[in-house]
This record gives C-alpha cells, structure tokens and sequence, in this order.
C-alpha cells in the first residue's frame, strides 16, 4: 500500500494513459488534418499543371472541383459557415470518397511512377480520412 502511494506521488505529473502519443494521434485529428492535407495537396497538384500548362481545361476544372471539397471539408469541421451548403455535406463527402477511390485506382495504371508511388497511396488514404471525416457527429 505504501510503495503504491509512493509510486503515484512521483507519477503526479506523468499523464494517466500509457500512451504518450494519444491525444496526438486520435482517429479525430487524422481524419481532420489529412483531409485537410490531401484535398490541398490536389489543389496544389491542379495549380502546378495549370501554370505548366499540362492539360490545362482538366486541371482547371479538377481544381475547382478540389476547392469545392475543400469548402465542404472546412464546413463540416465547423471551420466556416455556410448554411446553404450544409444540407449537402454528407452526400457531398460520400461522393469524395468514391471520386479518391477511383482515383487512386486510376493512378495505379498511370505510367508514371510518381502518380503509381504518391498520388494513388495519397488518394485511398484521403478517401479513409474522408471517411473519418464523415463519422464525425458535428453536423
């Protein structure tokens, strides 16, 4: 008994779980971050081809449609507040996930081995993160 209150006192400041990384690498601040990151790594993606002038017209419309994801990202974490879009928002993240799927199943058959090694692992992890996303209870 008493080696045990000794062993909590000098723990006093340690953090109750075993984990140190918990609170870091919670399901909920993976799939807010990395929607985040994914849905603005293809938006930078869209722009470096548009200024590059590599298919212009379909980066051009894949970077508007990414910014529109990223609006419906930032609604549902309550970042912004858009109401008119706000009945949207689920189906609009079930559509993301589909659209990252094909996707990352798409680049898998790309010749390119930048679009084999980075751009399909990056868009089936950003369909998980959407995912995650869309458990959330916020809205």
């Amino acid at each position: 008994m008493k080696d045990e209150s000794k062993k909590k006192k000098f723990r006093k400041l340690w953090p109750t779980s075993k984990c140190c990384m918990k609170k870091a690498l919670e399901l909920n601040n993976i799939g807010k971050y990395g929607s985040i990151f994914v849905t603005s790594s293809f938006i930078l993606i869209a722009l470096y081809n548009m200024i590059t002038l590599n298919y212009f017209l379909f980066s051009f419309i894949s970077f508007l449609i990414n910014l529109y994801f990223l609006s419906i990202v930032f609604i549902k974490l309550e970042m912004i507040k858009f109401d008119l879009l706000n009945k949207y928002v689920v189906f609009s993240l079930r559509v993301m996930i589909f659209l990252f799927l094909i996707n990352s199943f798409a680049y898998l058959s790309h010749n390119s081995d930048f679009s084999k090694l980075v751009l399909a692992p990056m868009s089936f992890i950003g369909a998980y993160f959407i995912f995650l996303l869309l458990k959330r209870d916020s809205i």
